[in-house]
């Protein structure tokens, strides 16, 4: 059956999505109320695709006054971070952890997209592979900034496309990828106090995790045009206060250097998550 969710209105419950005759997943997107064009985004792709989805319960910038009400600790963000996550840092970690709420409480994974996310045909092909639980794995990255896959437990999941383990200990980006039940689970018992920004909570290394964590490679999704209208990045740099010295790749020796480093980390048994 056909789900009748409204995609203009935000609601944090999942029904049964028809995704191309199947019902193996669902599928949930998160975009602010006040991000017009990137809901209209995901409304033309989605049909485009025969997609049926729902939008996840979002959270605006939050204010400091309102910060204990979250969960979002103060002080261990000030301790790690050497800063305070901006007010549209927390929203999106909170509109995350709603989306986790919802995914937890379905029998089913589901496809978490952010407003900027573009899929294609090839990407409901891997969805629809990774729905059918062919692989043990409790969160797959569709879309990433970095991954450098490891050499061990590399699975096929279609003609082009694998799931690998990180063999870098840092990823990021959160624009797109599928949660199973038990992971949606585990993040969400993770995520009751938090001090950290969502890519880097779920994927960025900080945080280890019990929770069985692959990728996608190649990417199985990509960013659309209203990518470069996030205000996160801007906000992160404003209270940025630690500097990192810009090391020059070009430099033979750092190339040298870069080469036996990744070698190093595609040999080495990987983790279960970051």
């Amino acid at each position: 059956m056909a789900s009748t969710t409204n995609p203009d209105s935000d609601n944090n419950t999942i029904e049964s999505d028809v995704i191309m005759g199947q019902d193996s997943f669902h599928v949930l997107a998160i975009a602010l109320p006040t991000e017009l064009e990137r809901r209209q985004h995901l409304a033309e792709m989605m049909a485009e695709l025969g997609i049926t989805y729902s939008l996840a319960e979002t959270s605006p910038p939050v204010a400091p006054e309102n910060w204990p009400d979250v969960g979002y600790d103060h002080d261990k963000s000030l301790n790690i971070l050497g800063r305070d996550l901006s007010p549209a840092e927390i929203g999106c970690f909170l509109s995350h952890r709603n989306a986790w709420r919802a995914a937890a409480a379905t029998d089913k994974p589901t496809l978490i997209l952010e407003g900027d996310a573009l899929l294609n045909s090839e990407s409901i092909s891997v969805c629809l592979a990774l729905a059918n639980r062919t692989a043990n794995w409790e969160l797959s990255m569709l879309y990433y900034s970095k991954c450098l896959p490891s050499v061990w437990l590399q699975q096929r999941l279609t003609e082009d496309h694998r799931l690998v383990k990180f063999a870098n200990r840092r990823t990021y980006c959160l624009a797109a990828y599928m949660v199973s039940p038990e992971g949606a689970k585990k993040l969400l018992t993770l995520s009751e106090n938090f001090y950290l920004p969502a890519d880097d909570f779920v994927c960025g290394g900080w945080v280890r995790k019990d929770l069985d964590m692959f990728a996608v490679t190649p990417k199985a999704a990509s960013l659309c045009v209203h990518a470069h209208q996030s205000t996160l990045e801007e906000g992160r740099q404003k209270r940025k206060q630690r500097q990192h010295k810009k090391k020059d790749n070009s430099r033979w020796l750092r190339r040298i250097e870069l080469y036996f480093r990744e070698l190093g980390q595609r040999y080495r048994p990987p983790r279960k998550s970051l």
